[in-house]
């Protein structure tokens, strides 16, 4: 069984951009933030809704489509976009 987890930054910036979310709308503090982001850390981790929890929705809803490294690497590519425009490095 494949182990590998999404190489999350933990730079809360996906978090920071939730407005287009149709499934974290009720999250949306009005300006696009999750109304969870505490210190850049989400303060619901543990309970956090489905669509942020990346290997599972891979396993739940794209799988069929994707390799795991695609999935990733499609995911990944939002992340340093966000990064990139904010300026935010890895382990920020």
């Amino acid at each position: 069984m494949d182990d590998a987890q999404f190489p999350c930054t933990r730079c809360g910036l996906c978090c920071q951009h939730i407005s287009h979310i149709e499934q974290l709308a009720k999250f949306d503090r009005g300006d696009g933030v999750c109304i969870h982001l505490v210190d850049h850390l989400c303060s619901i981790y543990d309970d956090r809704p489905e669509i942020c929890r990346i290997d599972e929705m891979y396993h739940k809803a794209f799988k069929t489509y994707f390799t795991k490294e695609q999935f990733y690497y499609e995911n990944g590519k939002v992340c340093r976009d966000l990064q990139i425009r904010y300026g935010v490095t890895k382990g920020e």
